[in-house]
């Protein structure tokens, strides 16, 4: 799934395997980006904007070799301001 966030929530992004053995090391990465951006099987940004809009995958790995998740399309909405009038 995607998700469209508002700026500042905080996002967490999780990875599961059912492999067996089960997976060791999870690693995650960023569309556009030639290293990791997070490792363990959650990934959490604190403060979300529109910098960390992307597509988003995790790799999953354990002795016999490593597997690459579909990516997430996670985007910023944007700030909602209540206009007053007077």
């Amino acid at each position: 799934p995607s998700g469209e966030i508002v700026e500042g929530d905080s996002v967490t992004l999780n990875c599961s395997s059912d492999s067996n053995p089960p997976a060791l090391n999870f690693t995650w990465f960023k569309e556009n980006q030639n290293s990791a951006v997070g490792s363990g099987q959650s990934f959490s940004i604190s403060s979300f904007n529109s910098s960390h809009s992307g597509h988003y995958s995790c790799e999953a790995q354990n002795k016999h070799g490593s597997q690459r998740s579909a990516s997430v399309s996670v985007t910023v909405k944007g700030i909602c301001y209540k206009q007053t009038l007077f």
